[in-house]
Formats: C-alpha cells, sequence, structure tokens
C-alpha cells in the first residue's frame, strides 16, 4: 500500500512539472496526461497489466511494462540525440557568421585608423 502512495505522489509530482512548464504545446500536455492517468491505473490497478499483456501477447504486466519503457526510452534517446545534432549544427553556423562579422568590423576598423592616420 505504501509503494501505490508513493508511486502516485510521484506521479502527480511529474504531472504537475509537466503542467508548470507552459511552453509546450497543448497536444504535448495532453500526451503527458494521458501517459500519466495510464501509468496511475497501472499502480492502482495493477491485475489490469496482466490481461492487457495476454491481450497482446507478452507473459505478465510488468514485462509488458517493462517492454514499452524500453522503447519509449529509445525513442526519446533517439530524438533528443537529432536534436543535439540539430543544435549544434545551428551553433558551427553561427560561429561561422559570427567569425566573419568580426572580420569584416576589424578590416573596417583598421581602414578608418589608416584614414585618420594620414
Amino acid at each position: 500500500m505504501i509503494i501505490r502512495v508513493l508511486l502516485l505522489s510521484c506521479l502527480a509530482a511529474i504531472g504537475y512539472l509537466g503542467f508548470v512548464r507552459r511552453h509546450r504545446l497543448p497536444v504535448h500536455i495532453l500526451l503527458l496526461f494521458s501517459i500519466l492517468g495510464v501509468a496511475a491505473l497501472a499502480v492502482v490497478f495493477p491485475d489490469a497489466t496482466n490481461i492487457v499483456s495476454q491481450w497482446v501477447g507478452v507473459g505478465r504486466g510488468a514485462d509488458l511494462i517493462a517492454y514499452l519503457v524500453q522503447v519509449s526510452l529509445l525513442f526519446i534517446s533517439l530524438h533528443y540525440y537529432t536534436k543535439f545534432i540539430d543544435q549544434e549544427r545551428q551553433i558551427a553556423e553561427l560561429v561561422r557568421q559570427l567569425a566573419i562579422l568580426r572580420a569584416e568590423v576589424e578590416s573596417l576598423q583598421e581602414r578608418r585608423s589608416s584614414e585618420d592616420q594620414r
């Protein structure tokens, strides 16, 4: 019984933190609350996971949850990896543009200083 309270409290905290970050799209918030709702149902009714796992062809409910978590973590890792690569490309492009602008500013300053000396 204590573990159910602990797990439901953690799910509620995750939901609260997900809701507080309002810069996300409503679809993302809805998806988060849907996943948290299914997780809460699995905590409250653990035998239901066995029924669902039998229906999809997995031996036990715990195995089904483990498989879903593994696939989800793989998807999340791939998603953030691609975002990280995109950000690296954007940063490299910004650094290139900044270097070009600095070189142009320095050449203009050198021209002005040489004209002032004349």
